[in-house]
């Protein structure tokens, strides 16, 4: 009886031991599943928005900018950009970030070709949306010693990921099957959004379940879904770079 009691102590703590990592990689299988089903969603969304306008839309960042560098050369007392410059001080073509003309045309295609249930123009949370951070929450909380000029200076080119904009400025839109697609302002542009693979189900973080994707193309190749250019990511979290990675091994 006691041999029986021992093994069973042992294996009692082999169990306590392994579980957490058990159930932690079950649930990254999950979320890489999920992950791959949003992906093909959205991209089949895509397809057939195009298809439906019988063009190839101009509504993306380039492939590889043909630009170079840009750099922020004045910021406002709240720490916001209000002018970029090229790198040798001349100003920033119309097009540095990719052309940008047929993006409402593109936008209001995609959203006729997803499964809508629930739409929140503004006020998202809670009625749409969990309580999400935003990449200034998440950069305050890695480094607590940053004021919030320093926190917007650190964000200003992506300030629409700033967590009251998400909560209470931004689109949101639920599918459905439960997931919930960000809009990177108040209205749905193709160029930069986000995608909760499953919801309100948690863990509600950037880089486990709530992944930002943007538009990528060039003048001569036709748009594809890529990662998004604002990489927000919470701590411990994977990039959407990485996740597209993965699945696609």
């Amino acid at each position: 009886m006691a041999e029986v009691l021992i093994t069973l102590g042992v294996i009692g703590v082999v169990a306590a031991l392994t579980m957490p990592s058990v159930m932690s990689n079950v649930r990254e299988l999950v979320i890489k599943n999920q992950f791959k089903k949003t992906y093909s969603l959205i991209s089949n969304a895509f397809r057939k928005a195009e298809a439906d306008l019988g063009y190839s839309p101009f509504c993306f960042y380039w492939n590889k900018n043909p630009y170079g560098s840009a750099k922020c050369v004045s910021y406002n007392a709240s720490g916001d950009c209000t002018k970029y410059e090229m790198a040798d001080g001349s100003s920033l073509p119309s097009d540095y970030n990719g052309p940008r003309e047929n993006c409402s045309d593109l936008g209001n295609a995609v959203i006729k070709n997803l499964s809508i249930v629930k739409t929140c123009n503004g006020n998202a949370y809670p009625g749409c949306i969990p309580d999400y951070d935003g990449n200034d929450t998440i950069k305050k909380a890695s480094n607590d010693s940053l004021d919030d000029v320093e926190i917007n200076k650190a964000t200003s080119g992506c300030s629409a990921w700033r967590k009251n904009k998400i909560l209470n400025s931004n689109k949101a839109y639920v599918l459905a099957d439960g997931q919930i697609i960000l809009t990177f302002g108040t209205t749905f542009s193709p160029t930069i959004f986000a995608v909760d693979v499953n919801g309100k189900k948690g863990p509600n973080k950037w880089g486990y379940d709530l992944f930002e994707f943007s538009t990528a193309g060039s003048l001569v190749s036709p748009i594809v879904i890529d990662y998004g250019r604002c990489n927000v990511i919470d701590k411990g979290g994977k990039s959407t770079k990485n996740m597209l990675l993965e699945v696609n091994k």
